[in-house]
């Protein structure tokens, strides 16, 4: 098989290189985490005059940019080029964030404002995902992917865990607007910082695309592999997603637990996170993609059976949730690690960049859907508030958790139209990596 882009630069080369993108990627996702896991933009709006639904509505709107800009974002790579598209995401999430922290000028419009600023960062985010990916195949070599991705963001999940607790500790309970306004304008000049690094990564030279658009997105979608794989874990990222958040509420709502002891669980979940970044790359080598995917799922599956059985009559039940919560995040780790992985095993490099906006569409499809389900489900009524079998008491949200855990049962049927554990299913394109090389 010929040797890839990334394989022909030389190993210290490479290395040095994968180092410059960690430290891109690192520092751009101070303002990442920010939006999706820190109370800096929930508190800031609050102080505003926000409520509830306002910081609902920034939660949902990475998803649902993303599900609609993925494949015009990966078009718009193709044509101006990776790197200027990268600069342009950078510019658009800097820019957005500088304005969200001087938003006050503008008055008692001010909470409105910073909710529609967070509508144009999330379109930097789709852009960058775009171009990042396909920038990352330059420098990683096929065996190298699962580590890759795996230390990568156990990098930036210690940088950016440490920089906000330790934020956190700094400001107090009570922190003034002013304090916030400077936390979001750091966060925003730090894209400039990923752009900087991202200006000294080698990539491939981009041949241009000569095909129409069109021609491009309909490939994709005649490449079965791709296609089969991104059904599946649009699939499961529905399970995926939805487990942790509507675990925390559980937790608050129905057994009525204090915000600290909350907090307490989540740590958790971000101590397992960690340990499933870190272990991922090793784990892949050691089982391959089919036995780890298979793992993968077989986890969900467990996870939510587990959670399902989590009611108050349940001995040591918080300390069995920890646990819960800790495997389910390291599983989740795993998950998102081998996505990235394994999505440039079913897409064609002669028309990479589309195939893996493609592939991320349906995965950001995924993602929102999972919230959106649990939340219908809860507001609509549909679920008895508690139901009983037997002895046990069982409220909406466990039935929502023996939903998910059914879905997950029946989506095993799925696995046999991934390439990666079906071998008579890779009949398009399919090049997994070679962990002997």
């Amino acid at each position: 098989m010929e040797q890839t882009f990334a394989e022909k630069i030389p190993v210290n080369k490479r290395r040095k290189i994968q180092a410059w993108s960690i430290l891109a990627n690192t520092f751009g996702s101070l303002s990442e985490v920010m939006l999706d896991n820190s109370a800096i933009l929930i508190s800031y709006v609050a102080l505003l005059g926000g409520n509830e639904s306002l910081n609902m509505l920034m939660a949902g709107a990475t998803g649902f940019i993303a599900l609609l800009l993925q494949i015009p974002c990966g078009i718009l790579a193709e044509k101006i080029g990776l790197k200027k598209s990268m600069y342009l995401s950078c510019t658009i999430g800097c820019f957005a964030c500088l304005l969200m922290a001087i938003a006050t000028i503008t008055g008692g419009l001010a909470k409105y404002v910073v909710v529609g600023l967070c509508f144009v960062y999330c379109i930097a985010r789709p852009i960058f995902s775009a171009s990042w990916f396909p920038i990352v195949d330059s420098f990683v070599a096929p065996s190298e992917r699962g580590s890759y991705f795996g230390f990568l963001r156990f990098i930036y999940t210690i940088f950016a865990g440490a920089f906000f607790f330790l934020v956190a500790r700094a400001m107090g309970e009570n922190p003034p607007i002013w304090l916030l306004q400077i936390l979001i304008a750091i966060c925003a000049v730090l894209q400039f910082a990923r752009a900087i690094f991202v200006y000294f990564l080698e990539l491939q030279p981009q041949e241009s695309n000569k095909q129409s658009i069109v021609k491009s997105i309909k490939e994709a979608m005649a490449n079965s592999c791709l296609v089969s794989f991104a059904v599946y874990m649009m699939f499961v990222a529905i399970i995926a997603f939805l487990i942790q958040p509507l675990t925390l509420v559980y937790l608050k709502q129905t057994l009525g637990y204090g915000v600290s002891t909350v907090q307490t669980v989540a740590t958790f979940g971000i101590t397992g996170s960690i340990v499933g970044y870190l272990t991922f790359g090793k784990l892949l080598k050691t089982l391959g993609s089919r036995y780890m995917l298979i793992l993968i799922h077989l986890l969900f599956i467990t996870i939510t059976a587990s959670l399902f059985f989590s009611g108050k009559n349940l001995n040591y039940l918080y300390e069995f949730v920890c646990a819960v919560i800790f495997v389910n995040c390291m599983n989740v780790a795993w998950f998102f690690c081998f996505s990235s992985a394994e999505m440039y095993s079913v897409a064609n490099p002669k028309n990479r960049v589309i195939s893996l906006a493609f592939f991320n569409t349906f995965f950001s499809g995924g993602r929102m859907f999972g919230g959106f389900l649990s939340s219908i489900l809860l507001a609509s009524g549909m679920l008895a508030t508690t139901w009983q079998k037997g002895d046990m008491i069982f409220s909406a949200i466990q039935s929502i958790f023996a939903i998910a855990c059914f879905l997950s049962l029946l989506w095993l049927l799925l696995l046999f139209i991934v390439p990666a554990v079906n071998g008579n299913r890779q009949n398009d394109y399919y090049q997994p990596p070679n962990f002997e090389k």
